[in-house]
């Protein structure tokens, strides 16, 4: 009897430790600046950062990146990364900044609330436009839901999406698109909080794409 009862209790441990994943599972999400320094009409330096939290080159191979509209919860970007991996200090930046391993074209990548998601799937699992796949938690690693200053939508990526927190805003700095489009949000102390919940680390920095993040300064 009592070893069946350790049994149960160890089994239930690890059902626990499944739904609060750590960020210390390798391949997180890191960072976002979906309203970056600007033109009037464009995001010219846009960017997120996937990163491996052992700190060394990891194949993505398996790996699908999408980007999930607020209005609606359906993708509107895909890009399976079969073809990719992190950089030596396990770095991976796709966007419109110089050096990065995926280039997005400017004004991409949507200011929300919208959301970053990382499946460990294949890219042909998903569709994007007004059919699109809505956004779901099947295969999913990490996720960030992120909003600039005012908009509202969002509530249903975060219940689909998140484990635990909430839209983390990338105006949190002062309230303002000027201040917001100066900043990026990650996580801090850089690849720091669990996967999938943005009630801890998840903070306002200074872009640092394919470097550790820094916090914004006031």
């Amino acid at each position: 009897m009592v070893k069946g009862k350790l049994l149960v209790l160890g089994l239930g441990a690890l059902v626990a430790a499944a739904f609060v994943p750590r960020a210390s599972a390798a391949l997180i999400i890191n960072e976002v600046d979906s309203d970056s320094v600007n033109t009037p009409t464009t995001d010219a330096f846009e960017f997120l950062e996937l990163y491996n939290t052992n700190g060394t080159a990891m194949s993505l191979a398996g790996y699908t990146l999408v980007l999930f509209n607020g209005n609606g919860n359906r993708a509107y970007y895909v890009q399976d990364l079969d073809a990719f991996s992190t950089d030596a200090n396990g770095y991976f930046v796709a966007g419109a900044v110089a050096g990065a391993q995926l280039v997005i074209p400017g004004n991409t990548i949507q200011n929300g609330a919208d959301a970053v998601a990382l499946y460990q799937a294949d890219g042909t699992d998903f569709t994007t436009g007004a059919t699109g796949t809505l956004a779901t938690a099947t295969n999913l690693v990490d996720a960030v839901v992120y909003k600039t200053g005012a908009d509202t939508d969002g509530a249903t990526l975060v219940s689909s999406l998140l484990v635990a927190g909430s839209e983390v805003d990338e105006f949190g700095r002062d309230g303002t698109a000027t201040a917001g489009a100066a900043d990026s949000i990650g996580r801090l102390p850089n690849g720091s909080g669990n996967v999938r919940d943005t009630s801890t680390a998840w903070t306002v920095n200074t872009p640092t794409p394919a470097g550790a993040n820094v916090a914004a300064v006031p």
